[in-house]
């Protein structure tokens, strides 16, 4: 009874991964999209306050769901592959059916399968990179980390690989939705804040190097 009470050293590595990616999403999106500046009708009004406090949370809320989307498939394949023991090839079949499902459900076509084939691929890159977290004997995840790349500069080899399949990603999603100055810029933004956020914990992780 307690092996099905108690987590797992799976399940600790996992929660950490997931605490670790939801941080620097949080991280993202507050610096894209900032704290709600309240205008002078709000304090007028106090009921418009809470109403456009609650809106611009969910706008939040949405925005990092929408970061963490393909992070939280990806560790679902590094977990399976490390908990069956089954490839990557076969452990991509559960986000290949999901990302096929979310295809034939969208009927406003805006997520294509162009979309889907790069999200597949950052998806691949992502789950790699979090079964060597997991079959490394660290825990936390500092501990995984520095396990999984014992010098900085292969880490950071790692990162320009992901950032470069989030942008092949956001370049095809623009392509689909069409390309206009607001959504061009917000894309760039966020962009440069996860590169930046990124650096961030880079330093921290690897202080000496």
């Amino acid at each position: 009874m307690l092996r099905t009470i108690l987590p797992t050293v799976l399940d600790t590595k996992c929660s950490n991964i997931q605490r670790e990616e939801k941080s620097v999403a949080e991280a993202v999106g507050f610096e894209v999209l900032g704290s709600y500046q309240a205008g002078v009708w709000d304090f007028v009004m106090p009921p418009l306050l809470i109403i456009n406090l609650l809106k611009h949370k969910r706008k939040k809320e949405a925005f990092i769901l929408n970061l963490l989307f393909t992070k939280k498939m990806a560790l679902e394949v590094a977990r399976d592959m490390a908990d069956q023991g089954i490839t990557i090839k076969t452990a991509m079949q559960k986000a290949e059916e999901t990302t096929g499902s979310v295809l034939a459900s969208d009927t406003r076509g805006v997520y294509t399968d162009k979309v889907r084939q790069k999200q597949l691929r950052e998806i691949e890159l992502l789950a790699e990179h979090y079964h060597s977290l997991i079959m490394t004997e660290g825990k936390t995840y500092s501990e995984m980390l520095t396990a999984a790349y014992p010098h900085r500069q292969e880490y950071l080899d790692f990162l320009r690989r992901l950032n470069q399949a989030e942008k092949d990603v956001n370049h095809a999603a623009l392509s689909t939705v069409g390309r206009n100055e607001a959504s061009v810029n917000f894309i760039d933004r966020m962009e440069k804040s996860l590169v930046k956020i990124r650096m961030m914990d880079a330093d921290k992780y690897f202080p000496n190097e």
